[in-house]
Order: structure tokens, then C-alpha cells, then sequence
């Protein structure tokens, strides 16, 4: 892929992604439309929707989640696309390896606390957001 493509996916993909860490975000809240457990019951491995957040602490750390996933995606959006675009190796490899750490740790917190299968779909987005970074061709 060419820095300007990749560059591109980047952008969309990532733009995208932070739309779904508001959604995250917002599991907790209450919501009259059904919106909210629509896509929590989609989104999570536990496919009770808004009911399995029956905590303030568990509505709490949803909210959080969503922040710093929004967050990530910032990044990849404003920080890796442009940096991919101007050939900057140094953000492609930490765009990389952080990643890599968010896979081991979300993953492995996952067995830990029973819920393994959640591990498969972190493989699916480990592969959308890595792939173009391993992609890239840098410029001759």
C-alpha cells in the first residue's frame, strides 16, 4: 500500500472506530430507543445488552472503555495517518507496538476473567488496525 492509501484507510477506519467508542461509551446510559442494548448486545461477549451492566461500576467502567478506545483511535487518526503519510518509521513502529501491548493486555485480561472468547474478535481488530501498518511500502 502506498503511504497515501494507507493514510487514507487510516482516517476511515479510525473515524469510524471512535463512533464506536462513543457507542461504548454510552452503553451505560439510559436510552428510551433501545439503541444503546441494540448494539451493547452485538458488541459484547455477554449478550445480555445494558442489562449485564446492572452496576454503577460497571456502567462507570464502560464509560471509561469507550474514552480511552476513543482516545486510541484519535491517535491512529490524527497522529499515525499523517505520520504513515511523511514516512515517519518511529510512529508507524509505536503505532505498532501499541497495538501489540492493547492485544496482550485486553486479551489476556479476558481469559483471566473467564470471557476467552473475547480474544477472537481482538484478533480481528489487531489485523484491521495492523495490517495497513505492515503494509506500507515506504517511498524509493
Amino acid at each position: 500500500m502506498s503511504p497515501q492509501t494507507t493514510g487514507r484507510y487510516i482516517r476511515i477506519v479510525g473515524s469510524f472506530s471512535i463512533l464506536v467508542a462513543l457507542l461504548f461509551s454510552l452503553a451505560g446510559v439510559n436510552d428510551f430507543t433501545g439503541a444503546n442494548d441494540l448494539f451493547f448486545r452485538i458488541a459484547s461477549s455477554g449478550g445480555h445488552g445494558v442489562a449485564g451492566l446492572d452496576t454503577a461500576e460497571a456502567k462507570l467502567a464502560m464509560a471509561i472503555a469507550g474514552g480511552v478506545f476513543g482516545g486510541l483511535m484519535a491517535m491512529y487518526v490524527f497522529i499515525t495517518a499523517p505520520g504513515v503519510e511523511q514516512d515517519s518509521d518511529l510512529i508507524r513502529k509505536g503505532s505498532i507496538y501499541t497495538f501489540l501491548i492493547w492485544f496482550g493486555i485486553d486479551s489476556s485480561a479476558s481469559v483471566a476473567s473467564g470471557n476467552a472468547q473475547n480474544v477472537i474478535p481482538n484478533i480481528v481488530f489487531l489485523a484491521i488496525y495492523l495490517t495497513p501498518l505492515l503494509l506500507v511500502k515506504r517511498p524509493a
